[in-house]
């Protein structure tokens, strides 16, 4: 696959003309419905092989699944580590093991 220019700005653009289109395409998940349905459409205008065109769509299915899984683990390394407060108080009884 060639590589590509992919920006949250690009997809940006991309989620306001869905928007634009029909605005309940703000929810993220009908939104990836949306693009999702847009590649199916392009896949299924193509001239090619039915095989041919399965094995397009599962090499897609990956790559989404690579680009999903990459994003997400920048954006749980670049979030703040949430820590526990330390305690301002402690209470607890210790008691010797019997041996």
């Amino acid at each position: 696959m060639s590589e590509l220019k992919l920006s949250t700005e690009l997809v940006d653009k991309l989620r306001q003309v869905l928007v634009e289109h029909d605005s309940t395409a703000q929810d993220p998940g009908l939104a990836s419905q949306y693009l999702c349905a847009v590649v199916g459409f392009l896949l299924g205008q193509q001239d090619m092989p039915a095989a041919q065109k399965s094995q397009l769509q599962e090499q897609l299915s990956a790559f989404m699944l690579h680009v999903m899984n990459d994003v997400d683990s920048q954006r749980q390394q670049a979030a703040p580590v949430a820590r526990p407060a330390a305690p301002t108080e402690a209470f607890g009884i210790w008691k010797p093991g019997m041996s």
